[in-house]
């Protein structure tokens, strides 16, 4: 029951936080846009209303979960993976953050719990950087190996940009929980240069576990 409850929490956290995050960003766009360019107000506010109706069905999903009699320890459904990070590249672009992807060795099937869990880090990574740091470009690095699969979300900028707010915050928990039930690991925290960087590593090659079920 405990571990159920966490798993709900962590998917309500980053729902919420990565649909209000983008709806935030495209209401102030929209704002200004109205006072600037009001012709281009219609495309933000239909942007806007795109990612309100996914925050809706994505809760509802969710919620879902909380009304099942039996079979809790099925994934959750529909559960995004991988696929959709072009998708999701292009909602925080329509917010106004530049997401450039990169994709190192052959990438290759994973199970629906470890897609999961690399959709959802990737999703929280880039909501804290539309929240906390001071720059419009994010990367995203994907590397494959044969027994691992790599997630680096980095972003430039000041070396206090993505600080302190987050590090203590419930994303940063949620994504390190995350990692650890695959087997993996989480580290995030200032660049020397400045900006800041989220590295995940998840091992492909591991035996199913009782959590394998429960991202």
């Amino acid at each position: 029951m405990a571990q159920e409850r966490m798993r709900i929490a962590r998917e309500l956290h980053d729902v919420v936080a990565h649909h209000l995050a983008l709806a935030n960003a495209q209401a102030g766009t929209a704002a200004h846009l109205a006072r600037t360019h009001p012709e281009q107000t219609v495309r933000m506010l239909d942007d806007l209303a795109s990612t309100t109706a996914s925050a809706l069905r994505e809760l509802k999903a969710t919620v879902g979960l909380l009304r099942q009699e039996a079979d809790t320890e099925s994934p959750l459904r529909p559960a995004p993976g991988l696929d959709r990070l072009q998708e999701l590249a292009d909602a925080f672009g329509k917010a106004g953050l530049h997401v450039d992807v990169t994709v190192e060795g052959t990438p290759r099937p994973l199970s629906p719990s470890t897609d999961l869990t690399a959709f959802r880090i990737l999703q929280e990574a880039l909501t804290n950087v539309t929240k906390h740091a001071g720059t419009r470009t994010a990367r995203v690095r994907l590397g494959y190996a044969p027994d691992r699969l790599t997630l680096t979300v980095g972003n430039a900028g000041p070396a206090a940009a993505a600080p302190a707010r987050s590090a203590t915050g419930f994303g940063l928990i949620g994504m390190r929980e995350r990692a650890h039930s695959r087997g993996g690991t989480l580290t995030a925290g200032p660049r020397p240069d400045g900006g800041f960087d989220v590295t995940c590593v998840l091992p492909l090659d591991r035996t199913t576990s009782p959590e394998d079920t429960t991202p």
